[in-house]
């Protein structure tokens, strides 16, 4: 029977002799000996180690996205959504369906910012993109969530890749994809293929786990309802990081403006310097009188004069009273859209018009006679 193999010593005063004598020969002296700690980074146990790195890893994680505190007043100023697409593919009819679905209200044209009260602590809205290259870099600025519309029968085109390089510059907000015109698809199979491929596409630009819609078609005039009702809630219910250089300096995004010039000295000067009154919800930070501002697209400018006015598109209970509801009834779905064709009024660039029905007009006889001597 074979013996049994020799052990080394590992403790006592051989196995301390042995390990000196290697020590000697690898050139190791005492002096070194104290500046060597094997376990002066290790744990003792590795339940504490994989703590340790948990609570590493969440403490870098909490310094990426720190959340920031963004200075606004009781009543925030709305949720700009930008809406935007390449031309044809859907972004009107996607504004009206919404503003329906919020408003009841039907839109005969989508001009200018159109606001609406979307729910009891939230105003959105909505803006139209602009389809050429400095409209979009405008746009790009302040925007708070961005719907980027697809067309499904055709694919990405190039506008939807450079407002993508312009969003990355300028912070890079919220986007989410809207897949339109697909009900030109005849084959189920080819649908889901393309869906499956525009979504990965659209994953791989934006970042992984992007929320995607999809408007399956038309149905007299408008997209379906229920499709319409899950875009909606979804926009009512996301948050936005503010971004930092939005929060440190002041903005305004112009409902409306009104020249203030003099008409004869227009007429006499088409280059005179003009007084412009621009009327609209400030972000970020405060501004002061006197302060210089820059117009996108105009130059710099001087603010004469600043005023506070009354909030046009008021939020439910602003008044003070709390309210107790779920949901909002007809008369706090307010719409304000000035420079569309909404409440019978109508803001051009130098005039409002006010639009009475005919009847709601009632004329004297004598008016009836002037009116058809007139006529």
């Amino acid at each position: 029977m074979p013996g049994k193999e020799h052990r080394k010593r590992k403790t006592g005063k051989k196995a301390e002799k042995r390990k000196n004598a290697e020590d000697k020969k690898k050139g190791i002296t005492d002096e070194d000996k104290k500046h060597q700690n094997p376990r002066a980074f290790s744990f003792n146990s590795a339940g504490a180690g994989k703590a340790a790195r948990a609570r590493t890893a969440e403490r870098d994680q909490s310094r990426l996205h720190n959340p920031m505190l963004e200075k606004s007043s009781d009543e925030p100023p709305p949720f700009v959504v930008l809406i935007q697409g390449p031309p044809g593919v859907g972004k009107s009819t996607l504004i009206r369906c919404l503003v329906k679905h919020y408003t009841k209200h039907n839109l005969s044209d989508v001009l200018g910012p159109i606001t609406v009260v979307a729910g009891k602590r939230r105003r959105v809205t909505f803006v139209e993109c602009p389809s050429d290259l400095c409209g979009m870099m405008d746009a790009a600025k302040y925007a708070d969530l961005v719907l980027l519309m697809i067309d499904g029968s055709f694919g990405f085109e190039m506008e939807t890749f450079e407002f993508l390089n312009m969003l990355q510059v300028h912070g890079f907000p919220k986007v989410m994809g809207v897949l339109t015109h697909l009900d030109s698809f005849k084959e189920q199979s080819k649908l889901k293929k393309t869906k499956k491929k525009l979504k990965a596409r659209f994953w791989t630009e934006v970042y992984d786990g992007a929320k995607l819609f999809y408007l399956s078609g038309l149905q007299h005039g408008r997209y379906l309802n229920r499709e319409v009702l899950n875009l909606a809630r979804f926009i009512s219910i996301t948050k936005s990081r503010p971004l930092a250089w939005r929060i440190a300096h002041p903005y305004l995004l112009a409902d409306r403006f009104e020249d203030l010039t003099q008409p004869e000295l227009v007429r006499q000067q088409p280059k005179c310097d003009r007084e412009v009154v621009l009327y609209g919800w400030l972000r970020g930070s405060n501004l002061k009188p006197l302060s210089r501002i820059h117009m996108a697209g105009v130059g710099d400018f001087t603010v004469k004069e600043l005023e506070a006015l009354d909030d046009p598109c008021p939020m439910p209970g602003s008044g003070g009273a709390k309210l107790k509801r779920r949901t909002l009834n007809e008369k706090e779905r307010l719409l304000y859209a000035p420079m569309a064709d909404v409440g019978g009024l109508l803001y051009d660039k130098d005039a409002v018009y006010i639009d009475i029905p005919d009847w709601k007009l009632q004329y004297s006889k004598n008016q009836q006679h002037q009116l058809l001597s007139l006529g």
